[in-house]
């Protein structure tokens, strides 16, 4: 099984001379089998010395694009302050992202890719997308954006800008602003992806693990403009990877033969995510064995680990080495 890793480096704690530590960390995990490493980029402080670390290691590296972060001026969704008071009491966070409609989105972002590429694409085998979808799918039906592009976009379909309260749960418009969101995140994928391919590099995501109707976890991706079963039908990227976290054995397996459902036929890649510890919690090095049997006994050839702390305790780190192996 090919096993790769999502890093953010956060075991560094020499931040002016992070080589030696970024080798240490980068050895241990190619000395478990991990071969890749995905490296976030807002964290990672240092990406000279963290792919170097990886090249003495034998590891390649991916990395890994957050449009909020990756972007110079991100097109915020705009919200009025009556909608933040509202979504603070109702959701309990007022969520800020950038809004995928406006045209600044996709711009932005394969420039951020053509950055990149030009200054490290030929120490990466390629780039990841996060959080290539509108935020949270509920925050976009209930607190829609009130950025001029999706104002235009509004007034010229509906004849007004800004939805009132009594059409936000008509099916028309729900199809509409769903179909709308959706044709932007996918025209945004298409053009990181020619940027990437140019410069003969791979393009892989990070995609929601509940694509329509899987058990748990935030989503559905396909409310939230990331229609990624279509994209693999349409050969859109190279790899997807959904990001398959639960706690609960059972949901992840459910939503494992989910993904490989959907993923069937088409020319994508599929790597199964998984996590030793993520928002959904900790899995004790048992229930971390059990993944793996899983995805083993399904025949899924590839695995994607995130753990929030970076660190991986030896009990993990064997497990991880006898799957790689098989």
């Amino acid at each position: 099984m090919e096993i790769s890793i999502w890093d953010h480096s956060r075991y560094v704690k020499d931040r002016s001379n992070p080589y030696p530590e970024m080798a240490a960390m980068l050895r241990r995990f190619a000395g478990a089998g991990i071969s890749r490493t995905d490296i976030y980029l807002p964290e990672v402080g240092n990406l000279d010395a963290y792919c170097a670390a990886a090249a003495d290691a034998g590891m390649t590296v991916e990395a890994r694009l957050h449009p909020q972060h990756a972007m110079e001026r991100p097109p915020m969704r705009v919200l009025t302050e009556a909608q933040r008071r509202r979504m603070k009491q109702e959701q309990g966070i007022v969520l800020e992202a950038p809004c995928p409609c406006h045209p600044e989105f996709e711009r932005q972002l394969a420039a951020a890719a053509e950055r990149i590429l030009a200054q490290y694409g030929n120490r990466l085998m390629g780039l990841q997308l996060d959080f290539i979808r509108g935020p949270n799918a509920r925050c976009l039906l209930d607190y829609p954006c009130g950025c001029e592009a999706c104002r235009a976009a509004r007034q010229r379909y509906y004849g007004f800008e800004m939805p009132p309260e009594a059409v936000l749960r008509e099916p028309w418009y729900l199809y509409k602003e769903t179909a709308r969101l959706s044709a932007h995140v996918r025209s945004t994928v298409i053009a990181v992806a020619a940027v990437t391919h140019r410069f003969g590099r791979k393009l892989s995501m990070a995609a929601r693990s509940n694509y329509a109707n899987c058990h748990g976890g935030l989503g559905p991706a396909v409310l939230e403009g990331q229609d990624w079963a279509e994209w693999a039908t349409d050969g859109l990227l190279d790899e997807i990877i959904p990001m398959n976290y639960h706690t609960i054995h059972e949901y992840f397996v459910d939503n494992l033969k989910s993904h490989l459902r959907l993923m069937a036929g088409t020319p994508v890649k599929f790597t199964s995510g998984v996590a030793r510890e993520s928002s959904m919690g900790l899995l004790p090095p048992s229930e971390f064995r059990r993944r793996f049997e899983a995805m083993a006994e399904l025949g899924v050839q590839g695995a994607f680990i995130f753990n929030k702390t970076n660190i991986y305790p030896d009990e993990y780190l064997s497990v991880i080495k006898e799957y790689a192996a098989k």
